[in-house]
């Protein structure tokens, strides 16, 4: 009978064993507390991926898309302990929803926090639609898709689209209908001094579609202009736009993680749509997302 030891027990070269827990870890995120116990090696191969997509909100999602919730004091216990490499590979996409009943000054003490620790962050929301996050966000130069309320992004400031934040973003998504902004502020002369920007959003409730079309369409650069109103509310807009798409996205928390797990978030929805009424697989004068597009 063979006698075996550890010396000659068979073994992957290191390189490849890392590598294999680490696409373990990114196909299941929720697993990785668990892959963190193996080995001392793998911990700190696989920690920094714990943090890779942060999503902090209290709210019960479904389908979490494997992805774990991460309480914002952890995550805030963490950066205040780990060095500051840790989070420079970290921290690529993040979704912070303001706890309810947090004081404002401690949450805009958290956002300067995570911000500050979290510099190559691409895609961000924010859910707070009433404490300003100016400050926090001046320094994200690698901030590519941004998700906000008006005001905290403005207030106390005018509105200024030329500002550092909105430098090099490609991807804007307001959670407020267009309202928000004074009649006499010309959207489209504001959108104008955003260099990058393609796709934007609105979540539009209550006011006709045609108004708030009309406030942005001006934007020649913009490809894709996505409008969140219910079927009822969707109106014709007064000159045809096959940049305009309308849907009613229920779970709109569920699918931005899914776009950050597969890349399949109603921004692509939105692309595809556009891509058929220019192929004329969809009609022109169709500017509704009908159930069986969704992916």
């Amino acid at each position: 009978m063979t006698n075996f030891s550890p010396n000659n027990q068979p073994h992957l070269p290191p390189e490849l064993e890392r590598a294999i827990f680490e696409l373990a870890a990114i196909a299941r995120p929720i697993c990785i507390p668990s892959l963190m116990l193996v080995a001392r090696r793998t911990k700190e191969w696989l920690e920094p991926l714990l943090y890779r997509v942060i999503f902090v909100s209290e709210s019960i999602i479904d389908d979490m898309h494997g992805f774990p919730s991460i309480p914002l004091d952890i995550l805030l216990a963490t950066i205040a302990k780990k060095p500051t490499s840790f989070f420079q590979s970290s921290g690529t996409r993040i979704f912070l929803e303001n706890p309810p009943g947090m004081e404002p000054a401690l949450w805009v003490r958290a956002m300067d926090t995570i911000f500050t620790a979290c510099q190559g962050v691409g895609q961000l929301s924010i859910v707070s639609s009433h404490i300003s996050h100016r400050g926090s966000l001046d320094g994200l130069h690698s901030l590519r898709r941004l998700t906000m309320h008006v005001a905290p992004l403005f207030a106390p400031f005018a509105i200024d689209f030329s500002s550092p934040i909105f430098r090099h973003l490609t991807h804007l998504e307001f959670l407020d209908a267009l309202d928000v902004f004074p009649p006499d502020v010309d959207i489209g002369a504001h959108l104008a001094l955003v260099p990058a920007l393609t796709h934007i959003s609105f979540h539009v409730f209550k006011h006709p579609l045609r108004a708030f079309h009309g406030r942005i369409r001006t934007s020649p650069h913009i490809q894709c202009i996505v409008c969140f109103v219910p079927r009822q509310l969707v109106e014709i807009p007064e000159q045809p736009d096959a940049r305009l798409v309308c849907m009613d996205l229920a779970d709109w928390q569920t699918d931005w993680l899914r776009g950050a797990a597969f890349g399949e978030d109603y921004w692509e929805l939105a692309e595809i749509f556009i891509a058929a009424k220019h192929g004329g697989e969809v009609y022109e004068a169709q500017y509704f997302i009908e159930e069986w597009w969704r992916l």
